[in-house]
């Protein structure tokens, strides 16, 4: 069956066919992936799931087709390509089976290419276990069904359709992210293919960085979700509200600036940046600083976390800039820097296994002071934040998640505003300093150390500063940092 649904400006091609009958009969072009799509992530347990699902299918209704709903295609005539919009997981691990099943791929127009580790080796495993002499029965009883799996197939003839058509589920349960839609929309907006690729391998290598949170998982998400959308959005103190997925669209997708061209990213005032005016990038993905008339080059990326940014390759370097920075304050091994080692040796010992909520706020404020003042005092910096933030960890047993919203709105400040305004380290450690004085926590102490988590918390802090209790606290952060600096100068 075929339909023809006819828009004001383009025509929508929406077809019921059969796997085999699209490939072999209905394709005009080829079907591929495009370079932004996200890998292959369907595994052993996922395709599973898909057979056991059809095996019940031809167990309880044999003459009854086998539908799995649409398919969703971008008609590319100058590139003569099908590429699959929505869709590539059912589609790739499909043709998995078909191969596994026939020792051949599907007939027809297929020009799917997998570049990323990880298809690869999902794609692998996958071949693997069904390869193997114990898991070959169902191969039989599936032979018979698969010419009959249907899908709707919807072709749009350009992308901007196709994704008014997006759907942010997939309809076997594996959510898309947004982060998933905002690489594809700006790597959409990136006209030069080389620098298109380079931008979705450096996002690729990005999302397999090292949760911070979590063991594991796309640290895209993590980048976004707790830190970037919260730095941007998280301001004064009456719209600090737990993040949703539109709000995060509007911020990196809607609110985007064009740019003049692919190459060319207009920069913004700021403590990183007083003389550069626009960044240009190169055909091989590299960049150059544009300078404003007299001046002198001041940083290689000067972006700010709340700067305005730039639709396509600007997001991509936001986005790199700071997943590196993430790294280098949190997970790299070879700093030499002595204050960002000081910094990260307090975190270890302190703040790496406490309550999740507050270690996202610990975080993220983190990650704006080191956005404007770099490593000027930012062991200080840890110190007297850990003071106000172990505060809510010796008061509550249980730490919610509004506790960091909490925290910021009942402030006589937001913290967060205070650190982009400031224009000093001291500005900042003024405002902590007025904010600990309505601490009493750890004057009324009365948690036993060593016993739950609060006594979890109480014994690792005692134990790094060398003390037994909590007496006279607020010197001992400013003492530390003159020891070790002392210490420096021997």
């Amino acid at each position: 069956m075929t339909y023809t649904v006819t828009s004001k400006m383009n025509d929508v091609k929406v077809e019921v066919s059969t796997f085999e009958q699209f490939f072999k009969e209905k394709a005009v072009y080829p079907i591929a992936i495009d370079t932004y799509q996200r890998p292959y992530v369907w595994n052993v347990n996922k395709v599973k799931e898909l057979l056991n699902d059809l095996l019940e299918h031809i167990e309880t209704q044999p003459n009854v087709p086998y539908y799995m709903g649409s398919i969703l295609l971008h008609k590319n005539n100058e590139k003569e390509k099908l590429f699959i919009i929505d869709g590539q997981q059912r589609m790739t691990t499909l043709s998995i089976l078909y191969y596994l099943l026939h020792r051949r791929l599907i007939e027809g127009k297929i020009a799917m290419e997998f570049q990323s580790p990880e298809s690869i080796k999902n794609i692998k495993n996958i071949q693997k276990f069904f390869q193997h002499e114990e898991n070959k029965a169902w191969k039989e009883k599936v032979s018979l069904l698969f010419p009959n799996i249907q899908f709707t197939f919807i072709t749009t003839p350009s992308e901007d359709l196709a994704f008014t058509f997006f759907d942010t589920q997939n309809d076997r349960g594996v959510k898309l992210e947004p982060t998933d839609l905002l690489k594809a929309y700006h790597l959409r907006a990136i006209n030069n293919l080389t620098i298109q690729k380079r931008c979705a391998k450096d996002w690729e290598n990005i999302q397999n960085n090292k949760p911070i949170l979590h063991k594991k998982g796309d640290f895209t998400v993590e980048l976004f979700t707790k830190y970037l959308s919260r730095a941007r959005t998280w301001r004064g103190q009456k719209q600090i509200t737990q993040a949703n997925d539109e709000a995060m669209l509007t911020e990196f997708m809607r609110n985007t600036k064009q740019s003049d061209d692919d190459k060319s990213i207009e920069l913004f005032p700021n403590f990183h940046n007083t003389y550069g005016a626009k960044l240009h990038v190169k055909n091989n993905g590299d960049f150059e600083v544009q300078m404003k008339e007299n001046s002198q080059l001041t940083s290689s990326l000067p972006f700010t976390l709340r700067q305005p940014i730039s639709k396509g390759m600007g997001y991509f370097l936001f986005t790199k800039r700071y997943a590196e920075v993430i790294h280098l304050l949190f997970t790299n091994q070879n700093v030499t820097n002595k204050e960002i080692k000081r910094f990260r040796d307090f975190y270890e010992n302190i703040w790496k296994n406490l309550s999740v909520y507050l270690k996202e706020l610990f975080i993220l404020a983190t990650l704006m002071y080191y956005d404007k003042f770099g490593e000027q005092q930012l062991f200080r910096f840890s110190l007297w934040l850990d003071h106000l933030l172990g505060a809510i960890r010796l008061e509550k047993q249980n730490v919610v998640k509004q506790a960091p919203m909490n925290f910021l709105k009942d402030s006589e400040n937001n913290l967060l505003d205070v650190i982009s305004h400031a224009f000093t380290p001291e500005e900042v450690f003024t405002f902590l300093l007025r904010c600990s004085e309505k601490v009493d926590t750890y004057t009324k102490d009365n948690v036993e150390k060593g016993k739950g988590v609060r006594g979890y918390y109480k014994e690792r802090i005692l134990t790094y500063y060398g003390k037994n209790s909590f007496d006279y606290k607020e010197s001992w952060m400013d003492q530390l940092v003159k020891e070790l600096e002392d210490g420096d100068t021997v």
